[in-house]
């Protein structure tokens, strides 16, 4: 399977043009989403998604409400477009359990993303806050009050296009202020594969993708944390709004602060909205 995906990225022909300059719009409030394009199998990008899984013999939803605005565009050169954006999400987790549903954790986070595009290649610098907290239902139930859980750091990521339906990427996270103190970063990197336009509706573009996102993170060991997605994108052409419907696989290390030491491991369902 690893050689098989490693074949696929290898076999994207290299012939994709460098953006112009003049297909941005450059000034205050701008859209996002434009020059550095959120990683689609992260589910720690801010963005708005539910997902639906089962773990543990329970039925679980994801629920993420989020979004990135863009404060400030400008170019240097002819080539680099840089963009100042403010961002920030909840994503919680629920046990749906009939009329009742249990409310387990939710972690925030706030971030200050510099993201800048030369071509084929993009980035993001970072600096970011997140904290995470136990549900009341899951305090009542359980009786544990958890543990404070809160870190400040910069992340990094940088991208890469070799073909208009192919994107591979890196980067890394490094924290100055973490509590609990055991955890020192994480390493991220990745690749995406889509196809064209299916040409299903006007004025519209739909697409398919598989998106593969790993990361290792020093709180878990440096142990390998695995999300594959394939799903749909339905959006305005050449906008930034979109709808996608995706089924994934997550392996490792609970993304979730308060559970970051519990091995996961399930197949989900969800949607998600770009803005």
């Amino acid at each position: 399977m690893k050689s098989a995906l490693r074949s696929a990225v290898l076999a994207v022909v290299l012939l994709a043009p460098a953006a112009r300059a003049r297909d941005f719009v450059y000034g205050v409030v701008p859209e996002t989403d434009q020059l550095f394009h959120r990683l689609l199998a992260d589910p720690r990008q801010p963005q708005t998604t539910l997902r639906y899984y089962r773990l543990g013999g329970f039925n679980l939803a994801d629920v993420a409400l989020g979004n990135t605005w863009g404060m400030a565009r400008w170019r240097r050169g002819d080539d680099w477009i840089f963009q100042l954006n403010l961002a920030g999400m909840g994503f919680s987790r629920f046990r749906l359990s009939g009329f009742v549903n249990e409310f387990q954790t939710i972690d925030f986070f706030a971030d200050v993303p510099l993201e800048f595009r030369h071509g084929r290649f993009s980035g993001q610098v970072m600096a970011f806050h997140e904290s995470s907290h136990l549900g009341d239902d899951y305090i009542r139930r359980t009786k544990s009050t958890g543990f404070r859980y809160s870190v400040e750091g910069v992340r990094t990521v940088f991208s890469f296009e070799p073909h208009p339906q192919a994107r591979v990427y890196g980067g890394g996270t490094g924290l100055f202020h973490p509590v609990p103190d055991d955890q020192d970063g994480a390493v991220q990197y990745g690749f995406e594969l889509r196809t064209a336009d299916l040409g299903w509706k006007k004025d519209n573009e739909c697409w398919v993708y598989l998106a593969q996102d790993f990361k290792n993170h020093s709180r878990g060991g440096w142990n390998l944390n695995s999300k594959t997605d394939l799903g749909m994108r339905l959006g305005a052409t050449r906008g930034v709004r979109a709808m996608r419907a995706h089924v994934g696989y997550f392996g490792g290390r609970s993304e979730y602060g308060q559970f970051y030491k519990n091995r996961e491991h399930y197949w989900d369902v969800g949607v998600s909205f770009d803005f």
